[in-house]
């Protein structure tokens, strides 16, 4: 049995394995219901039925539990509630919660992946959920300092709306993950710029370092939406716009630096520094592709140092991951990923009764409070995990119950660095390891002008804008395409009216929500 070990130096401490996506990948999970105390102090309400709530969410875990758990059955003790979860899948997540909102079904603690979803910005307008905001102040736990922030940067015309659920704004993300021992094998020192990972990348497909005589490595266990993050390097912003001298936004997706990262890309394939079906791969095959511990990268956030470090070392015991600080672009500007301090949010629809938003907000409350943190996240003290030495040391029993593994601790995230840098059974030295890179990539303060933003025409227009230009990247990459037909279509999207109208739309939004 693999321990779990309680770190210092934070408030909380390391967090249960997640798994993420892409994009942006990132750990989602469910909430809702009621009881719990004001306080945070645990317990549900004095005596009385509990409080039955419906609520879906999504779930990364291979293994999704249901209300039998025994870790589910003690939560709805301590809060008095009676919870009906619905689990979505990331890979149908989007559609399911399009169809919920679109048809007005809504449960009573409603989840939905990004406020910039059109459907719930008509929803909002229309006042369809509760204000929350003259309730809030009731709810020290939500009141934590700590998630300030995450209030503050996704209120709604001045109000909250939404209860949003927690993430830490660094440490998450699709970024390389490299694997030591290789560059140990080779002399190599650790890549901080473009031209050197480039040069690294070259070095695992040439000179052998695993070191079987073979030629069966694989570089870097990629798709192209695991390189996102070139063109973002390239144009020094994060998210799809750059902010301007004169305050306006421009798209990077028409930009000149996104064409010279789309070349980047082009010659890594032509130099066969990704799989032969880089083009049509998906996720799950590129993370297969990556635990086979052929390849010398992969892109995932922090915690996957160990949530994918440990079966990559189950096939080669010397395997080491580690995720990178960042990367510097041939200007000397350094980027590494960061994001708001939450992910995804919980509404409350109108046609739930004052009396039960309360309730809902009392089990937001304990679930934010330190007890129930960590609850969600650990399990139960002599039952999941014991304490030796100020550490925490997973029993055979958290494995059975599944704590940890992206069910109820994605519920509500541990506040905490852990949330991106940690996992289940991470051995002390990884985790350190981790703190003093996330240390690091929290000096690099890259800026994201879209975030937060909303804009109608943007939502209309920009997918299908998107679509060609990425269909016609992965056309020029693999060499299907010329480079004068991505060029005559960029072209052509500058000079589209719509593009303009997106444009106009984001400058207003950003400079409504920024500059006033």
């Amino acid at each position: 049995m693999k321990t779990m070990k309680l770190k210092p130096g934070k408030s909380l401490v390391k967090t249960a394995s997640l798994l993420i996506l892409a994009s942006s990948l990132l750990l989602s999970a469910c909430g809702g219901g009621s009881g719990g105390t004001a306080s945070g102090s645990g317990g549900g309400k004095d005596g009385g039925e509990p409080t039955s709530i419906t609520i879906q969410t999504l779930n990364y875990a291979t293994e999704f539990i249901d209300n039998t758990n025994p870790l589910w059955k003690e939560l709805e003790k301590r809060t008095n509630t009676k919870l009906n979860i619905t689990w979505l899948s990331p890979s149908t997540a989007e559609e399911k919660i399009n169809v919920m909102l679109a048809s007005g079904d809504l449960p009573e603690v409603t989840f939905v992946e990004s406020m910039q979803n059109p459907q719930l910005q008509k929803m909002l307008k229309q006042g369809v959920f509760w204000d929350l905001t003259p309730f809030l102040k009731d709810y020290p736990s939500l009141n934590r300092e700590e998630l300030k922030e995450m209030w503050e940067i996704t209120k709604v015309d001045g109000k909250n709306m939404v209860i949003p659920r927690y993430y830490p704004s660094y440490g998450g993300g699709v970024f390389p993950m490299i694997r030591k021992d290789w560059l140990d094998a080779l002399g190599l020192e650790t890549p901080k710029t473009l031209d050197e990972f480039y040069n690294v990348l070259k070095a695992f497909k040439e000179k052998d370092p695993n070191g079987n005589g073979q030629a069966d490595e694989i570089p870097y266990a990629a798709n192209p939406g695991a390189l996102a993050y070139i063109y973002n390097i390239f144009n020094e912003t994060q998210g799809g716009w750059k902010l301007e001298p004169d305050n306006t936004l421009s798209p990077i997706i028409t930009s000149d630096a996104s064409r010279e990262a789309m070349l980047w890309i082009k010659k890594a394939y032509d130099d066969g520094l990704f799989p032969k079906d880089f083009a049509i791969m998906k996720f799950s095959q590129v993370m297969d592709t990556m635990r086979s511990a052929k390849a010398g990268v992969g892109g995932m956030s922090m915690n996957h140092a160990w949530v994918t470090g440990q079966p990559v070392k189950e096939v080669d015991p010397k395997a080491d991951l580690m995720p990178l600080a960042y990367l510097e672009n041939a200007n000397g500007v350094k980027y590494t990923p960061s994001g708001s301090p939450y992910y995804g949010v919980y509404l409350i629809p109108k046609k739930v009764p004052e009396a039960k938003v309360k309730e809902i907000l009392e089990f937001f409350d304990y679930g934010y409070s330190v007890e129930g943190n960590e609850m969600l996240t650990y399990g139960l003290e002599g039952v999941h995990y014991k304490v030796e030495n100020g550490k925490k040391v997973a029993t055979p029993q958290a494995a059975i119950d599944k704590t940890g593994d992206g069910n109820l601790n994605n519920m509500i995230h541990l506040v905490s660095d852990d949330m991106a840098i940690s996992a289940v059974g991470m051995p002390d030295e990884v985790y350190q390891r981790n703190v003093e890179i996330v240390t690091e990539r929290k000096t690099v303060k890259v800026p994201n002008p879209s975030a937060e933003l909303y804009s109608e025409a943007y939502n209309k227009y920009y997918p299908e804008i998107s679509k060609k230009v990425e269909d016609m990247r992965v056309m020029v990459i693999t060499g299907k395409e010329p480079i004068e037909a991505y060029d005559q279509l960029i072209e052509t999207i500058k000079n589209d009216p719509k593009m303009a109208e997106i444009t106009e739309e984001m400058t207003k939004a950003y400079q409504e929500k920024y500059l006033k």
